[in-house]
């Protein structure tokens, strides 16, 4: 039976895989194969007879001598295919054409066991093959994982199955009809997929957890030492492979291929990594050994994670000078493997994550930087085998001081055994939240005296009041960096179409293939391309004068949607949440404003407000000025189910 139910996965990722491989064996591999073959041809002179060509191919039709005998041929670069990759073809029947006017001899090759094959270019097209090989590779690596994937599942699918697509959406629309839900479809299949994991481990986990290397005693060593030492690994390793560019690059140069520059993108990768080893040198020569002692040990969910960051070589009058920035951050990480093949990379989405400064007490010659932390119950435990997919606690510390900065990082234990610490009083998630109270008040206090300069609204919203007439522009630009990845997402799939349908067009097997794998980059590019046009050139503007709110978005210059509302249409106000950007300490979550009617409708009044304080301040202050209430948001689904 498992064998039945790998079998449809298997086939699937077979003719994945079989395709690359067919598509490697029309184009990059025949190439490949000339290329080495022709480096043994003899030269010659050929006459040209004829000469076509366009921005896709070039043709020639030439005469030639080759030991007395007189041949003709139509060969006249090294690939049997069109393209339109750079300038080359272009250029090609430029001097092709420049050649056959003056009545010149063009050099040829020869090849001298068989005379009737010659060629007039036989330098290969490293652009080209590249890309050839890696598009192969990919369908290649695609099937593979597809192949492992359906095998490996069905083994498993005993221990945790998995529920299907449908099954998670439908506990996410569940989920979110708790007005204190607030986490995206792909960040709630992540969590349910680390769950299973976790259930699925749980009878080997974390009873013996100080088995795992490092967790043995309280003091936890970074891995600091280890870390440069790969470094400087990977440093020699990747310079010494693009050494050989520098005995290369001249030639290639003195040939006109100007493009072979490129490559030296990779020596400068290498004298990037020769100086980020020696920064990682230099950290560990000022600073040793630096231990974190935990109290309590192992730290604790639903309770504290604790205790003191041992710097025997940080001086106190260093540590303590007013220029010193030091911090301790806390973070529950999941970590996961993405990607396919040679293209697999292990990625981290970080579940919870609290920073602040440490308390600097003397110790010696050196100091000891206290910490703890309230570790809200319900996170997930750190796993101790960390193979997979899998959580782990990480504990950063950070000093900015004179010289040399101090960055240390720990995997730490932390289970959810309610402990708290016993000698650490320095609390600082209780600051974190007193300095968060403290900015949302002052937020609160500005914007009801008419102040909308925090940066939460003023980086989006220009706001006005004048004479009882309030106007909220929300300008074109304001989602520059959502622009760039959906412009680099349409430029990518874009190049990537335009190449798959221009070989799709030559018609035959191999095009009718091509054709078919460029639908889903099709699909990809023209969504791109329509959020690179939208995002930026969309605005709204808002207008509320008297009783009368008014509604205009504009794509350009273009009305798209335009409403007008009588105040007494309206039934309450409430903040949606659109997405987030950054992660843990970093992250930002954005919200729009949103009118409701009577009858249910909705229009958007604000977009693009930063952080859930500010943006209910903001919706508390319109209520008021509008006279209607505040209400949570309710999601679609749950709206639909309580009408029923």
């Amino acid at each position: 039976m498992r064998i039945l139910r790998a079998l449809p996965a298997f086939l699937f990722g077979l003719m994945f895989a079989g395709g690359g491989l067919f598509f490697l064996s029309e184009t990059a591999l025949p190439v490949w194969q000339d290329w080495r073959a022709m480096q043994q041809w003899q030269p010659a002179r050929g006459y040209l007879a004829s000469v076509e060509g366009g921005e896709r191919y070039t043709r020639a039709h030439y005469q030639y001598q080759f030991n007395g005998s007189v041949f003709e041929s139509e060969r006249a670069y090294l690939a049997t295919f069109n393209d339109n990759i750079g300038s080359y073809h272009k250029d090609f029947y430029a001097w092709l054409t420049a050649r056959q006017r003056a009545g010149e001899p063009v050099p040829i090759w020869v090849n001298p066991e068989n005379p009737a094959q010659a060629v007039i270019d036989r330098d290969m097209r490293w652009g080209l093959f590249a890309l050839m090989t890696g598009f192969c590779g990919i369908f290649v690596l695609i099937g593979l994982l597809v192949c492992y994937a359906g095998i490996t599942s069905s083994n498993k699918r005993g221990k945790s199955r998995r529920p299907s697509l449908s099954a998670l959406r439908k506990e996410w629309d569940q989920k979110r009809q708790d007005p204190a839900f607030s986490e995206s479809f792909l960040e709630y299949s992540r969590q349910r997929a680390a769950e299973l994991a976790q259930e699925a481990k749980a009878g080997t986990s974390n009873v013996d957890w100080q088995t795992r290397k490092g967790w043995e005693t309280p003091a936890i060593r970074s891995e600091a030492k280890s870390g440069l030492l790969v470094m400087w690994g990977f440093a020699i390793v990747w310079n010494a492979g693009s050494s050989p560019l520098f005995w290369v690059l001249p030639e290639e140069l003195a040939r006109g291929n100007y493009p072979a520059l490129a490559g030296l993108l990779f020596p400068l990768a290498g004298a990037f990594l020769i100086y980020k080893a020696y920064s990682m040198t230099a950290e560990y020569r000022r600073f040793g050994r630096v231990l974190a002692e935990m109290d309590p040990y192992p730290g604790s969910i639903g309770g504290h994670v604790g205790g003191r960051i041992v710097v025997p070589q940080l001086a106190y009058g260093t540590a303590v000078a007013p220029s010193a920035r030091l911090s301790v951050r806390l973070e529950c990480v999941y970590s996961y493997v993405s990607g396919s093949g040679d293209n697999r990379s292990r990625r981290e989405s970080i579940k919870w994550a609290e920073e602040g400064r440490p308390l600097v007490e003397s110790a010696g010659q050196g100091v000891n930087l206290a910490f703890r932390f309230d570790v809200p119950e319900g996170l997930p435990e750190a796993d101790v085998e960390q193979t997979g997919a899998y959580h782990w606690w990480r504990l950063s510390v950070t000093a900015e001081v004179d010289g040399v900065d101090l960055k240390r990082q720990y995997n730490i234990p932390v289970f959810p055994t309610g402990k708290t610490s016993r000698s650490v009083n320095h609390d600082i998630s209780a600051h974190v939240l007193k300095e968060r109270i403290q900015a949302s008040d002052q937020a609160r206090d500005a914007i009801a005296q008419g102040d909308f300069s925090a940066g939460g609204l003023s980086r989006a919203m220009r706001f006005s009041d004048e004479g009882g007439e309030i106007r909220m522009v929300f300008p074109m630009f304001r989602n520059k960096v959502l622009t760039v990845i959906a412009a680099m997402f349409a430029g990518g799939f874009g190049f990537a179409s335009y190449q798959m349908i221009g070989t799709a067009l030559n018609g035959g097997a191999f095009g009718l293939f091509t054709g078919l794998f460029s639908i889903p980059f099709v699909l990809v590019a023209l969504v791109a391309s329509i959020a690179t046009i939208y995002l930026p050139l969309n605005n709204l503007h808002v207008r509320i004068r008297g009783s009368q709110v008014s509604v205009l978005r504009r794509l350009l210059f273009v009305p798209v949607f335009w409403r007008r509302l009588s105040v007494t249409e309206l039934s309450h106000l409430s903040i949606k949440r659109m997405g987030s950007t950054g992660e843990g300490v970093k992250k930002v979550e954005h919200f729009k404003l949103r009118a409701y009617d009577r009858n249910g409708s909705v229009v958007t009044l604000a977009e693009d407000l930063d952080g859930e304080d500010v943006a209910g301040h903001f919706r508390d202050y319109l209520a008021r000025r509008l006279n209607v209430e505040t209400r949570p948001d309710v999601p679609i689904s749950a709206r639909r189910l309580s009408s029923a």
